[in-house]
């Protein structure tokens, strides 16, 4: 039986940047990166911030977000920030984070999302699970991203983290973020 990968979507938005792909870059992205700095991050919590970039309040509620959304819905949705990804592209970091990922957390039944951040690099890259694929198209997360990579010019990165979480949550199960805010509120 073919093993599925835990990717469907390619979805790399250089933010404010134009970069064109060669044929070199395009067959090296189908490689997993072994020794690029990313590649070194340790340790994969819900959100894994090696960029120093989310501030502790945002970090706190993306973690609270992310952990009650994963017994909600079975759906673990984590968030890593690197400074850069040095020669290695945004997809292929991603793509070796996420199945770090699956890997540590040996859940056979649960969806994912890896949401990277490579702040000097100016690119992101969320990478998810096939079966998520029908809910989560390309044009959609697109359309989603724009308050996250306007904060992200404004180096709000905690904030904008937050709005593109939210929204991809949102349309996964569009109550969870209401009923989260509420309780929020009545705590």
């Amino acid at each position: 039986m073919i093993k599925r990968v835990a990717i469907i979507v390619t979805l790399s938005i250089v933010v404010g940047l134009s970069c064109k792909r060669g044929p070199t870059q395009q067959q090296a992205s189908a490689l997993v990166p072994t020794t690029a700095s990313p590649a070194a991050v340790t340790s994969l919590d819900y959100v894994t911030d090696d960029a120093k970039v989310i501030d502790e309040a945002s970090r706190k509620q993306l973690e609270a977000t992310l952990a009650a959304f994963k017994a909600r819905k079975h759906i673990d949705f984590a968030v890593v920030t690197v400074s850069t990804t040095d020669d290695q592209s945004t997809y292929d970091v991603s793509l070796y984070l996420a199945r770090k990922r699956k890997d540590s957390l040996n859940e056979n039944n649960v969806s994912g999302l890896l949401l990277l951040v490579a702040v000097d690099n100016r690119s992101w890259h969320l990478q998810i699970t096939r079966n998520l694929e029908p809910h989560l198209t390309k044009e959609l997360l697109t359309n989603l991203s724009t308050p996250m990579t306007d904060s992200f010019r404004e180096k709000r990165y905690g904030e904008g983290i937050i709005k593109y979480v939210n929204a991809v949550i949102a349309e996964l199960d569009p109550k969870f973020i209401a009923e989260s805010t509420k309780n929020t509120k009545n705590s």
